[in-house]
């Protein structure tokens, strides 16, 4: 992996190189039951894988990252992840439009997010990929600055990538690559964000894998993480950035 140096043509090439594969799986058979995305950040000079929690906090089931390392005889390479962190500060008393959330969340449950402090190099890297208006070179996964982070606004648009459909084909993982682009911003609740996709939602399968995923504006700033779709609806909520830095934070300055 390596950090995102501005040079990049396109903020939706940014968007795929920034994701990454996080999968769930018994520690003592690594073959993947579990899907979702996330990114590594460098905040404070240190380095954060962030997901979220509905994906990583899975019973006793170990956290690994894709590292799209050449398939082997016992699979597709994985690498495990350890030392991730959860809150529990939701509430949400004082939310007026609690309706809007009550799929999402209950009061009093733990926040949909979760990170690692990432110590050591990890070899992710980046397969080619062709989207047709653009290409994605065979590469190394980059890294996010929290130094190149924004707010919503409905003047610009955003998206994110992720693996979907996921399944296996004998030992090897196959799926989807789904790149969600010119979604609009709606409104932010709480610590969400509100995009609209430009169609219902009605088929969860063409997102699942994409929770944890960065989303990204049109002119390549982090906004916040994928958390959740709402089925027969627009709506995709994401975890807002600034509050996940201001968790990076406390983490931090607590030693947790």
């Amino acid at each position: 992996m390596h950090e995102d140096d501005g040079s990049l043509i396109y903020p939706e090439q940014l968007m795929v190189l920034a994701s990454i594969q996080v999968l769930v799986a018994d520690k003592n058979d690594p073959k993947p039951v579990g899907f979702g995305s996330g990114c590594i950040l460098n905040h404070r000079g240190r380095f954060f894988l962030v997901s979220v929690r509905h994906v990583t906090d899975d019973g006793d089931l170990t956290t690994y990252l894709e590292t799209n390392q050449p398939s082997n005889e016992q699979g597709t390479p994985v690498q495990p992840i350890g030392g991730l962190c959860y809150f529990d500060l939701i509430n949400i008393d004082d939310i007026k439009r609690v309706t809007e959330l009550n799929y999402l969340l209950q009061d009093g449950e733990p926040l949909d997010i979760t990170f690692a402090e990432i110590k050591h190099h990890i070899n992710l890297l980046q397969p080619a990929m062709d989207f047709g208006a653009f290409k994605v070179e065979k590469g190394e996964k980059i890294v996010l600055a929290t130094d190149k982070i924004a707010t919503p606004d409905k003047k610009r648009k955003y998206g994110f990538f992720g693996r979907t459909k996921l399944d296996y084909k004998g030992i090897y993982l196959t799926g989807e690559n789904t790149l969600n682009t010119n979604l609009k911003y709606s409104s932010t609740i709480k610590d969400f964000h509100i995009l609209l996709a430009q169609k219902v939602i009605i088929d969860k399968n063409n997102y699942e894998g994409c929770s944890g995923a960065p989303v990204l504006d049109n002119e390549g700033y982090l906004i916040g993480i994928v958390c959740k779709i709402k089925r027969n609806s627009k709506a995709i909520y994401c975890f807002s950035i600034q509050k996940c830095i201001e968790l990076l934070d406390i983490a931090i300055d607590t030693g947790m």
